[in-house]
């Protein structure tokens, strides 16, 4: 049965015709359908399609019927034709291909035939091509055998040149055979032969070496009569040959007698055909001499050798020696004989005018190089420059192999300079013996001080764009032997012994007031940490002047700055210092007392600021050590203008720094590349020279570049010494130095072109400068940084510390950041100025300070418990005011560099402090250095809230006193 169509593809569409419906019925008929009378349907239905098809066949030819039977007689004749042709073609086919009397079986006989015959022919006449070929070779080859036998060798190269070309035209039948082959190596081996016996005949004509040059002019042929002279032994030798003799001898002449004669003392003696070279005493040679050796040598094989070189040979080999023997004369000649002396100059500029002789002689002359091509006159065109790069290079490898010495801290010397004071007013001045006037009003014992200092009330300027200025009118009477009776007269109500114990020793004091209007900022921790922890039991300091040597008592040639510096001079008379806290502060050691400034020269101290970089305005190192810029005060005592001086002069002191001794060496490698310079500069030696700069312009600039590369490798190649407390100091003396002695240099440059050198040096100089002052200002800031972290990490801001393990922690923190400053103060005393000293430890102190005054007030409860311990605390760094005293005997001068000293002195008492005590403070304007607000917010966390406080902290919130 058929294969089922799935019923979801379309169905095919049921015919039309009979047969296909009568085959359908069929189809879907099965066994129990099939019947008899069934089948009978479908054959009487078939019958009747056939004959219904016959009728329809037979009307639609009776339709067209004429077209029919001319259709049918058409196929008929088709028929008939086609038979026809058939016959025809089987009948041609029997005639062209019959074995025996076909056409083409005959025609392929007939062809065989002629093709064999062809070849015979062929054949003959190839073969007698070759053997008249072979014949003609045959006999020049015999021609060419006799002539090689008997030495006649530049016939017999003429006559290999036949051969080899009759060889060249054999017939192409012959090349692959037997006879020709054989023949072909029977001559290459004759050839050979010549060639053979024409090198012999060279390498006995031409003999070269070390030391003796013989060229024959003619030499006789080995087993043979014949002599050959030099020109028919070159002319004979076939170009491969000529070329390896003349690379042999190219090599040879420039390895044995170029190379050699230019490098070593030699005497050229020329005996015939022959050349010796024999070693001379080095000490009795002249340089120029090798050029004029070198001149014969090349003379000599000129006339003997080189003019019987064949024609096409000669012109090329000639200017092959033209570079080596140039390259020979510069390297071996100029270059390394560059003087290393301006002496040795004269002497040298004579060779070169040899040199440059020699050149046009003989390289162009002789050897025929391009007269457009000169290096040696180029070079010598440029002599000068040439001269100053090799001099420039020699300095500077010098230059670095002593940059790069290892650092030796003994070999050091001190550097002097002039400290010229600032010509700004001073704010405060000595005056006369004043005894009667008391800024308290206050009977004071006339022994206590010899000079007394007045002031205008602090001095604050009320102008909008003047900044606050405070003078010295602390006056403290520090009598070491005050009595009972004193301390009841400080207004104070303190019982100061206990906390005595804890203070600096030292009886010095300063008259140099700051005020410190603003709140410093906490900074941020670095990565400084440095672990010099210390111990609780250090908490009292020891007395400061046990290690703290003056300047000038460590150093060969010591500098007279024991005593005091000077005061200022003064042009106009300021006022009086009047108003002094001299009960305030009575009986506190380590305040500023009744005395003059007596500090060295006073450098605008650091920022409190911790978290920024300071400013760092220090002392210039040329001639100047600056004062801190302050407005000038009007006076308002003139009725004490009697008891001043009229005027007060003094000289400038003189300051000393720590330098390394090698930077007085590379000072006078720098000075005498200069001389250098000008010697060259000023001589007429190089004025018909040719130069794109003019003489001595590189050596100038040499001397620059040797300063460039010590400000280039020091901080790498040292840079672990650079990380110690003293190497960036002592890195910063040296960068000043040598910007100092520039700076001198430069001054006394007098040449007709030094304003480009000048210019250069002044580079130099101001980077010297910027260098020694940023490394200076660095080592400040890292170490402002350290102390601040070990601060920040230690007290955390003085929380709880009634709690003892928290009072023990701040107190070591503050024992730790009192002897790292000391650490710094040790390693960095010895090393910088006065003025530049007291400035960076004033600003590491000043950096602590800051840091305890902003944690301690920015406290909002202190209870009684931990104000006195507060205050026991910041008694700790009182210690540090024995840093900035040189005598036990003199006060000492923390206040003109520590500008928080008197605002943190006054925070450890106000933290012990009543409520009255410091009603009364405030309005006496002792407490100027503090914001109100500061002050408000203390009181606010030292007492408890009563009318009392709030009556005190609107009196303060209402501004400072005005000064009267």
């Amino acid at each position: 049965m058929a294969f089922p169509v799935p019923s979801h593809l379309p169905q095919r569409a049921t015919p039309q015709d009979v047969t296909s419906k009568v085959l359908s019925t069929m189809d879907e008929a099965t066994n129990k359908s099939l019947t008899a009378p069934l089948a009978k349907s479908w054959l009487e239905e078939l019958d009747a399609t056939i004959q219904s098809t016959k009728e329809r066949i037979h009307d639609r030819i009776h339709a067209d019927l004429p077209q029919f039977e001319r259709q049918l007689q058409t196929s008929i004749s088709v028929q008939t034709r086609l038979r026809t042709l058939s016959t025809e073609v089987d009948s041609l086919n029997h005639t062209l291909h019959d074995s025996e009397s076909g056409l083409v079986p005959s025609l392929v006989k007939t062809l065989t035939a002629h093709s064999t015959l062809a070849q015979k022919a062929t054949n003959a006449r190839i073969k007698h091509e070759a053997l008249t070929h072979l014949l003609q070779c045959r006999e020049a080859f015999s021609s060419l055998d006799t002539l090689v036998h008997n030495g006649d060798l530049p016939e017999a190269v003429e006559s290999c040149a036949r051969v080899e070309q009759l060889l060249k035209d054999a017939p192409r039948a012959l090349v692959q055979s037997e006879v020709y082959l054989d023949f072909k190596r029977k001559f290459n081996a004759t050839k050979a032969r010549a060639e053979e016996q024409l090198s012999d005949a060279y390498s006995r004509c031409v003999l070269v070496s070390p030391h003796e040059l013989t060229i024959a002019q003619s030499v006789q042929v080995r087993q043979s009569e014949r002599a050959l002279s030099l020109s028919e032994i070159l002319s004979s030798s076939s170009p491969a040959s000529l070329d390896n003799h003349l690379n042999t001898l190219r090599r040879d002449i420039t390895v044995h007698y170029i190379d050699i004669i230019l490098t070593q003392p030699m005497s050229v003696v020329e005996h015939g055909f022959k050349l010796t070279c024999f070693p001379s005493p080095p000490n009795e040679e002249i340089i120029g001499s090798r050029i004029d050796n070198l001149s014969q040598t090349l003379q000599f094989l000129y006339v003997h050798l080189f003019a019987h070189l064949p024609e096409t040979k000669r012109t090329a080999f000639l200017q092959s020696l033209c570079k080596p023997v140039v390259s020979s004369v510069l390297n071996n000649i100029l270059i390394s004989n560059n003087p290393s002396s301006f002496a040795r100059l004269p002497s040298f500029l004579k060779l070169v005018t040899d040199t440059v002789a020699f050149e046009k002689t003989c390289v162009i002359g002789l050897l025929g190089n391009d007269s457009a091509d000169c290096p040696i006159k180029e070079w010598a065109d440029g002599v000068g420059g040439h001269y100053e790069r090799q001099r420039r290079v020699h300095i500077l490898e010098s230059s670095r192999t002593k940059i790069l010495e290892p650092d030796n801290f003994s070999n050091s010397f001190h550097s002097e300079v002039e400290v010229v004071q600032a010509s700004s007013e001073p704010e405060v001045v000595p005056v006369q013996e004043e005894v009667a006037e008391d800024a308290w009003g206050l009977d004071e014992d006339n022994s206590s001080a010899s000079v007394k200092v007045n002031d205008d009330g602090w001095g604050f300027e009320e102008d909008a764009g003047s900044a606050k200025k405070s003078e010295d009118g602390w006056g403290f009477d520090d009598e070491a032997d005050g009595d009972s009776s004193d301390k009841v007269d400080d207004g104070w109500g303190f019982d100061d012994t206990a906390e005595e114990s804890a203070e600096p020793t030292a009886d010095g004091s300063s008259t140099k007031l700051e005020t410190n209007g603003h709140e410093p900022e906490p900074e941020s921790d670095d990565a400084w940490g440095l672990d010099d922890e210390a111990t609780a039991d250090e908490a009292a300091p020891e007395d400061e002047t046990n290690w703290d040597d003056p300047w000038g008592e460590r150093i060969s040639a010591p500098v007279d700055s024991a005593g005091p510096p000077p005061a200022l001079s003064v042009k106009s008379p300021p006022k009086v210092a009047t108003r002094l806290e001299k009960l305030a502060n009575k009986g506190k050691k380590g305040l500023n007392g009744n005395s003059p400034m007596n500090s060295p020269s006073i450098a605008t101290p650091f920022s409190p600021n911790v978290s920024s970089s300071p400013a760092i305005s220090s002392p210039s190192f040329n001639t100047k050590a600056a004062l801190p810029s302050h407005t000038s005060i009007p006076s308002a005592a003139s009725k004490l203008s009697d008891k001043r001086p009229p005027d007060l002069s003094f000289s400038s002191p003189k300051e000393t720094f720590l330098v390394s001794s090698r930077m007085k060496d590379i000072i006078a490698i720098v000075q005498e590349t200069l001389r250098e310079g000008r010697e060259l500069s000023e001589s007429r030696l190089l004025s018909t020279v040719e130069s794109s700069s003019s003489s001595g312009t590189i050596l100038y600039q040499t001397a620059a570049s040797i300063l460039d590369l010590y400000r280039a490798l020091y901080p790498v190649v040292f840079s672990g010494i650079l990380q110690s407390i003293e190497g960036p100091i002592r890195f910063s003396n040296n960068c000043l130095y040598l910007g100092t002695e520039v700076e001198t240099i430069g001054k006394d440059l007098h040449l007709s072109n030094a304003e480009a050198i000048k210019g250069r040096l002044g580079e130099c100089e101001k980077a010297f400068k910027l260098l020694g002052e940023s490394w200076y200002g660095d080592a400040i800031e890292k170490q402002r940084q350290l102390v601040d972290n070990i601060l920040t990490e230690g007290t955390q801001g003085f929380v709880s510390t009634s709690d003892q393990d928290r009072y023990d922690e701040c107190e070591n923190a503050m024992n730790q950041v009192l002897q790292e400053i000391r650490r710094v103060s040790q390693k960095w005393k010895d090393l910088l100025t006065k003025s530049k000293y007291y400035t960076a430890l004033g600003s590491i102190t000043d950096a602590v300070l800051c840091r305890v005054l902003q944690d301690v007030l920015a406290l909002s409860d202190i209870p009684e418990l931990e104000s006195h311990r507060l205050s026991e605390l910041c008694r700790i760094l009182l210690a540090l005011e024995g840093l900035f005293n040189e005598d036990p005997e003199k006060p000492s001068f923390v206040v003109a560099y520590v500008p928080s000293w008197l605002k943190f002195s006054y925070l450890s008492e106000l933290l012990e402090a009543s409520l009255a005590d410091i009603t009364y403070l405030f309005e006496e304007g002792a407490l100027v250095d503090f914001e109100v607000e500061e002050l408000a917010r203390l009181v606010r966390a030292l007492f408890a809230d009563t009318a009392l406080r709030a009556n005190t902290i609107n009196k303060i919130l209402s501004g400072h006193p005005s000064p009267s």
